[in-house]
């Protein structure tokens, strides 16, 4: 029987007085441990060891690798997953060719940087692997560190209740030092292993809050997208699905893969021994009540508002989650809906809370501060953050009526307060950058859809002006995003342009809308309002013509000059209006309410079914739905490029 050995490592509290404590680490492996329990295949033996805080020692951490990790033989696979903090260290002299930067990376095991006790080197930590490796047939870590993907640097601006998973670089080590598989191994060719790695070598790994939880935003983000996409997903598909996740709510963090070129980044995630389920979620009469089998894991959030209905039935039977716990959740039936107990029942989510933007109000002028502060009292959209808390927005009021909207340090909106409208003109302001917010993060944690329909973008040829259904030459991501650039043509800067398709892989029909939330925090449904498309068929963006892809009105076609437009895919089993979510560019007046209402988008969602036939009507029945997103990058080519 093969089996799936993992080693899973979360470190908050360190010895050394030195090292900063973290609060996420330990989330992370303790949530990897539980979604490993719910999705390892049938046929497949699950090994977990979990090394939480003290227990993983410099010599705790490198005996596991060895001993647990290195029972894993050849129909096996072994996986390290490591949250805790990251540092560097000066290459030594006589290491200096392995390392082109100057630098090593390392992780900070919980007593590291006691007197005597190094961090774990890199070079360690791959020696170990690659003989992990000598054996194994598959070989995985991931990295929720600063380390992962290089040295670090200090972010700047960056938001007090954000954590970062960095240390000082620490003291230089002799080879005697490091674990004896480095000098065995010394000058032999590495065995390959994938690392997916929460950062680039020049960023840092952050935390935060999710609902009441901290934890490791890569982290979140690798359980998150691991329990929504297709069996059978690669190495590469998943960080394509991961990147944006991060990227919307970390300061400058990219995760990376390695190696990235063609070979073990696109086989299947730990070799086919994870397995999604591909029913939906079943309600079912368990320990303490009714029950769904999704819970935090699955990406529930666990601040109340969740509900589900049973599909199929023609009757919109709800029900409430009233308890979301790591595998599965407790509910309560409502309406008078009394489930007969020897049965169990197919589910859909129906109510999804997307709860007020918090805003931290502060500023030079006290008197701006107030007057904003009443006036945001009474909005559906946003609220004031609570002390001590992470706010989604800061908003500064400073001298002439300037206001300055941040998010997460970067400058999001720049306007003026003037006459006695203008501080609800801002909080006007405020609800619109939340609602763009909460539509960007849109999804359904719990959908048994999958990734039903891909968002294709194709490469236009010289004079092409329509795609076809089949042709085209389709490009690729690069780290989750697709980068479109200009052309100098000798007479000036030319816009790329690109074809889209939407391709329905399932054998059902299925409704689609593409949303394009543009720059000015513009939200439209041109591309693609809303159609039907058929099994196995394509559908084409645009009517199929070229989309031209350029810079915002206002921005100047110049070298380093770039900004991003955000597909958003939204795709159910019965048909629903577009109006909910389109919005027009920030300080535009708005003559109808389109936004997201109290009772939340999905709600909105799942109950105006839009029908084309006047005899119909929305008869209650709940259905499934997704979300997919597509970045395209529009930039200018810096010089040399």
């Amino acid at each position: 029987m093969p089996a799936l050995y993992a080693l899973l490592v979360g470190i908050d509290h360190y010895d050394s007085p030195t090292v900063q404590d973290l609060g996420g680490c330990v989330n992370d492996a303790r949530a990897a441990a539980a979604h490993l329990a719910a999705t390892t295949a049938p046929g497949v033996a699950l090994h977990t060891r979990l090394l939480i805080d003290g227990e993983a020692t410099y010599q705790a951490v490198t005996e596991a690798v060895r001993k647990h990790l290195g029972q894993a033989g050849p129909e096996d696979t072994a996986l390290l997953w490591f949250s805790g903090h990251g540092s560097d260290a000066a290459v030594p002299g006589w290491a200096w060719f392995r390392e082109p930067t100057g630098r090593v990376q390392t992780l900070v095991c919980a007593d590291s940087r006691l007197p005597g006790v190094p961090d774990l080197w890199d070079k360690e930590l791959s020696a170990l692997l690659d003989g992990v490796a000598d054996r194994a047939g598959h070989v995985a870590a991931i990295l929720d560190s600063c380390h992962s993907d290089g040295a670090t640097r200090n972010l700047v601006n960056q938001e007090p209740e954000v954590r970062t998973r960095s240390l000082e670089p620490g003291p230089p080590r002799a080879v005697e030092s490091l674990v004896p598989e480095v000098r065995e191994r010394w000058g032999l060719t590495s065995r390959e292993h994938v690392t997916l790695a929460a950062c680039r070598s020049f960023e840092t790994a952050q935390e935060m809050l999710f609902g009441a939880d901290r934890r490791g935003v890569f982290s979140w983000a690798l359980l998150s997208a691991m329990s929504r996409l297709d069996p059978g997903f690669t190495y590469r598909e998943l960080l394509a699905a991961v990147r944006p996740e991060v990227e919307e709510r970390a300061m400058r963090q990219t995760p990376r893969l390695r190696p990235a070129g063609e070979g073990p980044a696109d086989g299947v995630f730990l070799d086919g021994t994870i397995r999604r389920p591909v029913t939906g979620m079943l309600m079912y009469r368990g320990d303490g009540g009714w029950r769904i089998d999704a819970g935090s894991v699955h990406g529930l959030p666990s601040g109340g508002g969740v509900r589900v209905a049973v599909r199929g039935d023609g009757v919109a039977r709800e029900a409430a989650v009233t308890e979301v716990q790591a595998l599965t959740s407790l509910v309560t039936p409502e309406g008078g809906w009394e489930p007969a107990r020897d049965r169990q029942f197919p589910v859909v989510v129906t109510g999804l809370p997307l709860p007020p933007a918090t805003v931290a109000i502060g500023g030079s002028d006290p008197e701006a501060v107030r007057r904003i502060t009443g006036a945001l009292a009474g909005s559906p959209h946003a609220r004031e953050a609570e002390p001590g808390t992470l706010p989604d927005l800061r908003v500064q009021a400073g001298g002439s009526g300037r206001v300055l909207v941040t998010e997460l340090g970067v400058r999001v909106a720049d306007l003026t307060m003037l006459g006695a409208n203008g501080p609800y003109e801002v909080v006007g302001a405020i609800e619109h950058l939340a609602r763009f917010r909460l539509l960007s993060r849109l999804r359904n944690p719990a959908t048994a859809l999958g990734d039903p329909v891909r968002i294709e973008v194709l490469a236009p040829e010289p004079g092409q002006d329509r795609v076809g259904a089949t042709d085209g030459e389709l490009l690729t991501p690069e780290d989750g995003v697709y980068r479109l650039r200009y052309r100098w043509t000798g007479a000036g800067w030319a816009p790329p342009g690109v074809f889209i398709r939407l391709h329905n892989t399932t054998g059902r029909r299925l409704y689609c809308v593409l949303l394009d939330l543009a720059p000015r925090f513009r939200v439209h449904a041109q591309l693609f309002p809303g159609d039907f498309i058929g099994p196995g068929l394509r559908a084409a963006a645009f009517d199929g013509r070229r989309v031209r892809a350029s810079l915002p009105a206002g921005m100047l076609a110049e070298p380093g000059a770039a900004a991003d437009d955000r597909l958003k895919l939204i795709v159910a089993e019965e048909q629903f209006s577009d109006l909910p979510f389109l919005m027009p560019s920030l300080g535009t007046p708005v003559l109808t309410d389109r936004g997201l209402g109290r009772s939340g988008l999905l709600e909105r969602l799942a109950g105006r079914l839009v029908h084309r036939d006047l005899d119909l009507a929305d008869d209650g029945t709940a259905y499934d739905w997704t979300t997919a997103t597509a970045v395209l990058r529009v930039e200018v080519p810096g010089p040399g490029a």
